[in-house]
């Protein structure tokens, strides 16, 4: 996404993540997930002789090792399952200490688990991992280094203390028979959201149409750069609505990280390094959303359309009117028509997305509004059933793609448009 230095988008492309299934489970070739950036950006046409600043996000936990600048191993997905041994190996080892450093439950999606699992594997002389963002700025710049809320995925850092954990790095390398001298080198350098972290290099700019010598910096984790983007009031609840569905709220201290672990809550680093973030997982929302609208043979926004225009409407197609229909992540609704099953599955989602505002407020105290972002923020009818729900007003972001605009918002810091991002032109937030 390309915005200018009024907050306006000029241009967006997209291509297709590149994983794909392979006899281990799901990654992607570091050369693949290249070729992937330098298409995108090509997507952008004439705008990319324009940009000023580059700013990049991603899912976080997902990396590859390194061994001397060059790519050791596959970048494996997010939600792939490889690492069981490690977690196991680290819980026993660290026990619940390990949960209260890096301010979540250890588990198979954080980066040591999937550098564990290649260890394990084969994988020998790793020097350095890279998550993807960071593998996009060592594209680009030749570069390396990570940022805050990015650091807070791997599953080796101190969340409060804001450092690495060398001993949690050593025993996954000792896990893998690799030495652990290398452990204070294997993760990059920490810095914040909008700081210049490189610039683009000749070669990259002759591969990518992009100006040699612009700056380049990771914007973190995609969730917050979202909400680091859209100009958060302080006692606002952020609500990121897509495959999966995911509340932040952020605070000017560390919180007790032993009492969110017991909400079932997380605790991170907000963007910048200079605030922490709660987050908590409400539910696979899109996968339910989609499941539904495959059952009904109609996209999402119809059957918004539909239960806006009230209980009337056409039968339910291949569903028997009045019986339960069985959705993903336990959910079983029923209705006798389109509209009515649309309503009933919204109504399900935002009593669980209440259910988990209420374990963020024992912590951080009630929240003044809901800001929804993410194809969830396009339903009037969710927004409708989650004011109901929460009892507070619930606001819409415009900004389809809100994790990119944050990441062009921190871009423009880094290219000095603004001082910080709170001076940044932030999308105006809406009942819908």
């Amino acid at each position: 996404m390309a915005v200018d230095a009024g907050g306006a988008e000029q241009a967006r492309a997209s291509v297709p993540t590149p994983f794909a299934a392979s006899a281990e489970g799901v990654e992607m070739a570091v050369a693949d997930l290249d070729r992937a950036l330098v298409g995108v950006i090509a997507g952008l046409g004439a705008a990319r002789g324009r940009v000023a600043a580059v700013g990049l996000t991603g899912m976080a936990e997902s990396g590859a090792p390194l061994r001397g600048g060059r790519p050791a191993g596959p970048v494996i997905a997010w939600h792939d399952g490889r690492g069981e041994a490690t977690v196991a190996s680290l819980e026993r080892r660290f026990g619940p200490a390990l949960a209260r450093w890096t301010g979540r439950r250890v588990r198979t999606v954080s980066s040591v688990a999937k550098l564990g699992w290649l260890l394990d594997h084969g994988l020998a002389g790793a020097d350095r991992w890279l998550g993807v963002p960071e593998l996009g700025l060592f594209r680009l710049t030749g570069e390396q280094a990570t940022e805050f809320s990015l650091a807070a995925r791997t599953g080796a850092y101190d969340v409060v203390e804001r450092r690495f954990r060398r001993e949690v790095i050593e025993h996954v390398l000792a896990g893998g028979g690799t030495p652990g001298s290398g452990a204070g080198r294997l993760f990059p350098p920490v810095r914040p959201a909008g700081s210049v972290m490189g610039l683009v290099s000749r070669a990259a700019a002759a591969g990518t149409g992009l100006v040699a010598g612009i700056p380049v910096t990771v914007a973190g984790h995609d969730h917050l750069a979202a909400a680091a983007g859209l100009g958060a009031r302080p006692d606002d609840l952020l609500n990121s609505v897509g495959t999966a569905e995911t509340l932040l709220r952020r605070l000017p201290a560390a919180p007790d990280v032993d009492r969110a672990l017991a909400l079932d809550l997380a605790v991170t680093v907000w963007p910048g390094g200079d605030a922490w973030g709660l987050l908590a997982s409400c539910t696979r929302s899109g996968l339910v959303v989609d499941a539904l609208a495959a059952r009904l043979g109609l996209d999402p926004p119809a059957l918004d359309r539909l239960a806006a225009s009230g209980p009337e409407g056409p039968p339910a197609g291949h569903v028997t009117p009045g019986a339960a229909v069985d959705l993903p992540q336990g959910i079983s609704v029923a209705g006798s028509t389109p509209g009515e099953l649309w309503t009933a599955t919204l109504r399900v989602l935002a009593d669980r997305t209440a259910a988990a505002a209420g374990r963020v407020a024992q912590v951080a105290g009630p929240a003044g509004r809901l800001v929804v972002f993410g194809g969830g923020s396009r339903s009037a009818v969710g927004l409708r059933l989650k004011t109901e729900a929460l009892g507070i007003p619930v606001v819409g972001c415009p900004v389809t793609e809100a994790a990119a605009h944050g990441a062009a918002l921190a871009a423009g810091l880094a290219a000095g448009w603004w001082p910080d991002l709170a001076a940044a032109p932030t999308p105006p937030l809406g009942p819908g």
